[in-house]
């Protein structure tokens, strides 16, 4: 989904170093030497990159301190650590690629150092690019051209992407356009079409088949309630907005538009601490499979979905009992939550209680997150 608001807009809708001599030895015995004639090569194959390194070190992810070498007047550093920042993106060194752009651009410092010390994955890294030094340097000449062309739109549109969709999804989207699998103009394109880059679109907290969750990236208390289908967030945002003392606090709605290009609403609002809740629920649910009373081991979301029936209601009342005489330590968090169905049964005949539709706000007061 892609997020159809502006930055301002949004704004306003939401106001030892180890020092044990034993830990040293571990470490060195996971650790590989590289011997110094190789190290030598290694650096010189960065030197080579220097005239073309400038154009890697404005596109890529993990080349600040290229950049840095290259604004002091280092260009040997400069070169070679931009030429293993891009490693990942070239087939000859697979290990590269698990690792990431950060990744090497630390083993280039570590060897530009000096460092002849490196881990079993950082040594394999090594080999590959003294074995295949030719075919990483005819890649690398070949990828200039394109990132030279594409310069000032990266230096206005790559810190937004890479803020929404994360490093990862810059890099596949830089290797599509670097190997041929998207042009100039659709990768531009995609950059500048990122309307707001604290609204993170992967859903990390889920959703169910009417909505999913978003997590906004630079308020940890903030969520977005994305409708699946037009029209689904209309038929509860009026009842949260009235009953903020039930339902999680609501602060507005927003338009987003899903893959397909239709226009779905999504709601700002608070983001509730959830844990608390599940565990309590487990708790209860295991008192409820205790009880004498509970001869038909219904489980605790039936009883609490069917409390208008004189037997399940017995149970549900029973219940409340057995926990305050065999649990007492969540005795209150139990009548909150007893308050709480009550009230849902006062605003609708069918309330959607589960484990995972409530939380506490941070003033630790139950709410409902559905109705």
């Amino acid at each position: 989904m892609k997020v159809i608001i502006t930055e301002s807009q949004f704004m306003n809708l939401i106001q030892l170093e180890t020092t044990v001599d034993k830990t040293k030895n571990n470490t060195q015995k996971k650790s590989t030497s590289i011997d110094t004639h190789t190290l030598m090569t290694i650096l010189s194959i960065g030197t080579a990159f220097i005239p073309v390194a400038g154009p890697f070190i404005s596109a890529s992810i993990g080349l600040a301190d290229a950049a840095l070498y290259y604004k002091e007047g280092d260009k040997n550093a400069a070169g070679l650590t931009s030429m293993f920042s891009m490693l990942p993106f070239i087939k000859y060194v697979p290990g590269a690629k698990k690792l990431g752009s950060k990744a090497m651009a630390i083993l280039a410092n570590k060897l530009i150092k000096g460092e002849t010390n490196l881990s079993k994955a950082e040594s394999e890294i090594i080999r590959s690019v003294k074995s295949f030094t030719p075919e990483i340097q005819k890649e690398l000449t070949k990828m200039a051209p394109k990132l030279k062309s594409v310069v000032n739109e990266l230096d206005m549109y790559k810190q937004n992407y890479v803020k929404k969709y994360g490093e990862n999804e810059y890099n596949i989207l830089l290797s599509k356009f670097l190997y041929g699998g998207i042009d100039k103009k659709i990768f531009v394109n995609t950059l500048k079409n990122v309307k707001s880059p604290n609204i993170k679109i992967k859903p990390v907290l889920g959703g169910g088949r009417d909505h999913r969750i978003f997590q906004s990236s630079i308020y940890p208390d903030r969520v977005f309630k994305a409708e699946v289908r037009s029209g689904e967030i209309d038929k509860w945002y009026d009842l949260f907005k009235k009953n903020q003392n039930i339902f999680v606090k609501t602060f507005n709605k927003i338009k987003i538009k899903d893959k397909d290009g239709t226009i779905l609403s999504a709601v700002v609002m608070e983001k509730l601490d959830t844990t608390p809740f599940h565990k309590m629920w487990n708790s209860m649910e295991m008192s409820l499979s205790k009880m004498p009373t509970n001869n038909m081991k219904y489980k605790l979301e039936y009883v609490a979905k069917h409390i208008k029936e004189p037997e399940i209601k017995k149970i549900w009342v029973n219940l409340l009992k057995y926990i305050k005489e065999h649990d007492p330590s969540i005795s209150s968090k139990v009548n909150e939550f007893y308050d709480m169905v009550n009230k849902l049964y006062n605003i609708t005949p069918k309330p959607d209680i589960r484990q995972f539709n409530f939380g506490y706000d941070k003033n630790g007061v139950l709410k409902s997150l559905d109705i």
